[in-house]
């Protein structure tokens, strides 16, 4: 249903989405987000990840530090985190999260 609003595109996604993507808010405090609020953080963020499976048996986790690109909001553009406030969801052409997620289709 995503095409209403213009998003016939695929995201990228640099890290598996199945890993737990967290995110490092100003209160210095780690929360878990969603992939597509992950990738478009402008600040700290980590993943945890399997450290590996043996016919059935779970080899633990690890929490590494992610370095990849930053995207603005649902696009495939990449933002310059330098340029960008720090701590918050980044989004094209200053809008917010109402903006973005709002669709002409439902009348709003």
């Amino acid at each position: 249903m995503g095409e209403k609003r213009g998003e016939t595109g695929k995201l990228d996604f640099d890290f598996n989405t199945a890993w737990a993507c967290e995110v490092q808010m100003n209160n210095e405090k780690w929360y878990r987000v969603l992939d597509i609020d992950f990738r478009s953080f402008n600040g700290p963020r980590r993943v945890t990840r399997p450290v590996g499976i043996e016919l059935g048996k779970h080899l633990g986790t690890e929490t590494v530090e992610y370095t990849g690109p930053y995207y603005y909001y649902k696009t495939n553009i990449r933002y310059n985190p330098h340029d960008q406030e720090k701590g918050k969801i980044i989004y094209k052409d200053d809008t917010n999260r109402v903006k973005a997620e709002r669709t002409s289709a439902a009348g709003l």
